[in-house]
């Protein structure tokens, strides 16, 4: 049984109320997972789903540190330092391992950059300024050059696909007034 947030809480709720065994009951719910859930709370580990943790490289070499001195298990320094999932810690304990502390603070984010991230690899050559320019093509510089040429392929393209789209247009036509 997957259960929201505010189910969650509920269960935990309960749980002071009218105990372990009997919320594990009254919810149908394991009494592991009743205890799991009370502990993740504790911990401030207890997250609406989808909500994701950013931690420090401070952070990640103290649990790696905790990890590599034994002083726990990977399933109890995570309800210590209230990280979701022990592959979060061994990920941080394998660059520990392999880089260093300096390895856990060089650390690149993981998923799709954001935009104010993403660097324009375009040039910045003005494509309709250097076709009204008076110069020859072999003065064009590299640059100039390769925007003209990505300008020719996009109307080469926007032609094309202008061209299929007409034949399409005029064959469904054609096949609504045949019937």
């Amino acid at each position: 049984m997957k259960l929201t947030y505010e189910q969650k809480l509920l269960v935990i709720e309960d749980y002071f109320k009218i105990g372990p065994s009997s919320t594990a009951i009254k919810w149908g719910l394991n009494h592991n997972y009743v205890r799991e859930l009370v502990r993740l709370l504790q911990n401030n580990s207890l997250q609406a789903h989808g909500k994701k943790n950013i931690y420090t490289p401070d952070f990640k070499i103290k649990v790696a540190k905790a990890y590599a001195n034994g002083e726990g298990s990977l399933r109890e320094l995570s309800i210590k330092f209230g990280i979701p999932s022990n592959s979060i810690i061994i990920k941080w304990y394998d660059i520990y391992q392999s880089q260093g502390e300096e390895g856990l603070r060089n650390m690149k984010k993981q998923g799709r950059p954001r935009n104010s991230e993403i660097k324009s690899t375009k040039s910045k050559v003005n494509v309709d300024k250097l076709l009204q320019s008076e110069k020859s093509f072999s003065e064009y510089s590299p640059e100039e050059e390769k925007a003209l040429k990505e300008e020719l392929l996009r109307l080469r393209c926007h032609e094309e696909f202008s061209k299929k789209f007409e034949a399409l247009a005029q064959d469904y036509l054609r096949k609504k007034t045949n019937k």
